[in-house]
């Protein structure tokens, strides 16, 4: 049985770190024992976080589970029904980590929101009306991405950064997607948790719902291997990624210290972005894999999308991607060896404890 000891002292980044990655592993043990930590830390932020999971890694692999989260994040009555909040937490997460994940709502509205190819379709949906935006967003004749980009616009959800969105019409977008795929009670719970987030990675779902019914396939659930588990006093290193401070020094140490990682680096980009570069390498080629996937007609070329997209972002151009993480996943050894070292330098430092702040 693994050790969970060293994870009641993670800090609440680590912990909500090692959540979302032990839930796209599979890793139940861990997942529960992070979503508890993290909950012991900040109270009832833990029922957005698994919201913002939920759409984002499991989508349209099970749309009645994100409906449940939604539901028991929202009401307390609801959950205490089933029984303490901790239950409820342990539950969600072990439901959360079994089920078939489908990450195309995380791809699909980088691509609507940054991808430069995209610009003029941006443009040109940013001047028509609420009721045309829906429109084109339910219309399957339409491309995928000017219809991910409406859907967007469309909801009034901007999520962070500059305000980009009107105020949109909720509702009426996901009325319309009721009417074409979703249950009553889906539709329902899907617009509480684009309200309840504030995350335009939510109204993705109900798009893609649509365009798997339109496939005329539901998917078929594909295992898929992940990379090593590797720990080290007690925590598993995949959890110290981007979003750590800890992760963002080890990676910045690995772009230097790999010969093979630093050749591809400097082949492609110039060496004020291989930092960035790396990092988002290391995001995918460590973070995203998933053990349980579904796979369907659009789930491989909308992926391939968003890491062109978000390696885009980083500074890398479209034909560095693939050779950066490739590279990356080369040499994930000698990451979790960088990972572990730290690790253990900082946990002696703190005498057993995980104090990791997440950079500003």
């Amino acid at each position: 049985m693994k050790s969970i000891e060293a994870i009641a002292s993670l800090d609440p980044w680590v912990a909500s770190s090692l959540l979302q990655k032990a839930i796209r592993r599979s890793d139940t043990e861990f997942g529960v024992a992070a979503a508890l930590r993290f909950h012991r830390l900040r109270g009832n932020s833990i029922w957005r976080r698994l919201m913002i999971v939920a759409h984002e890694d499991v989508g349209i692999g099970n749309l009645d589970l994100i409906t449940d989260v939604t539901r028991l994040g929202i009401d307390p009555t609801a959950r205490r029904e089933i029984g303490t909040d901790q239950e409820v937490i342990v539950d969600l997460v072990r439901r959360l980590a079994a089920a078939p994940k489908d990450r195309s709502s995380d791809y699909l509205i980088c691509t609507a929101i940054r991808h430069p190819r995209f610009e003029v379709d941006r443009e040109a949906i940013a001047m028509l009306s609420d009721q045309e935006r829906i429109a084109v967003a339910v219309d399957r004749t339409q491309p995928i991405i000017s219809r991910a980009i409406a859907t967007w616009y469309a909801s009034g959800i901007n999520g962070g950064g500059p305000q980009v969105v009107g105020a949109g019409d909720l509702p009426a977008l996901i009325g319309a997607f009721e009417a074409r795929c979703l249950t009553a009670g889906t539709a329902v719970q899907l617009e509480l948790a684009a309200r309840r987030t504030e995350e335009p990675i939510t109204v993705m779902v109900p798009l893609l719902a649509a365009l798997l019914t339109e496939s005329e396939g539901s998917g078929e659930d594909e295992r898929c291997s992940t990379p090593s588990s590797c720990a080290s006093n007690g925590v598993p290193l995949y959890a110290f990624d981007k979003h750590t401070s800890l992760g963002k020094k080890a990676i910045a140490r690995f772009a230097i210290e790999n010969d093979r990682v630093e050749r591809k680096l400097a082949e492609y980009v110039p060496d004020f972005r291989a930092r960035a570069v790396a990092e988002m390498a290391c995001f995918y080629a460590d973070a995203i894999p998933i053990h349980r996937r579904l796979s369907w007609k659009l789930s491989r070329p909308l992926e391939a999308l968003g890491l062109e997209v978000d390696m885009l972002k980083a500074g890398c151009p479209r034909e560095g991607a693939m050779p950066i993480v490739n590279a990356v996943r080369a040499n994930l050894d000698h990451l979790n060896s960088i990972r572990a070292r730290m690790l253990g330098a900082r946990a002696r430092l703190n005498e057993g404890t995980f104090e990791v702040q997440e950079d500003s």
